[in-house]
C-alpha cells in the first residue's frame, strides 16, 4: 500500500494539531434495546474547520457489520450510510439486525468522493446464531 507523501504530511499536520490542542471529535453509540440505536457526537473545532476548508458534500454516520471478522477493514460492505447535518449532534435509527458486532464511524465526504473519518466506535449487541 503506497500513500503519497502529500497525503501523509497533511494527515500528520492535522493529527499533530489535534494532539497539541487536545481537541478530538467523539462519537458515542447507545443501544436502545428495541432494534434501534442513538448516535451522539461532538465535532471538534479543528475538525469543523477541516470540514469547511474541504468544502465537503455532507457529513454522515456509516455502519458496518463486523460480526464475523471483527475488523472493519475486512468488512464486505457498508450496511448503511446516513447523512446528517453539520448542525446536528445526535440521530436515532433502526439497525438492520439487532444482534452482532457493529462498527460506526462519523465522517464527511469530500467533493472528490473521498471519505474522511472523524470518530468511530464499536458496539457489541450479542452473539448472532448462524443458520
Amino acid at each position: 500500500m503506497k500513500i503519497t507523501p502529500h497525503f501523509n504530511f497533511k494527515e500528520y499536520l492535522w493529527n499533530s494539531l489535534n494532539k497539541l490542542t487536545n481537541s478530538f471529535s467523539n462519537l458515542s453509540v447507545n443501544n436502545l434495546g428495541d432494534g434501534s440505536v442513538t448516535c451522539l457526537w461532538e465535532i471538534s473545532a479543528i475538525d469543523t474547520f477541516r470540514i469547511e476548508f474541504s468544502k465537503s458534500c455532507f457529513c454522515a454516520i456509516r455502519l458496518f457489520d463486523i460480526t464475523n471478522n471483527r475488523n472493519k477493514n475486512n468488512s464486505t460492505c457498508i450496511m448503511k450510510e446516513i447523512q446528517v447535518s453539520k448542525f446536528q449532534s445526535s440521530i436515532t435509527f433502526p439497525i438492520p439486525v439487532n444482534t452482532g458486532v457493529y462498527y460506526f464511524e462519523l465522517g464527511y465526504r469530500k467533493k472528490n468522493g473521498e471519505w474522511r473519518k472523524l470518530a468511530y466506535q464499536n458496539l457489541n449487541l450479542g452473539y448472532r446464531i448462524k443458520k
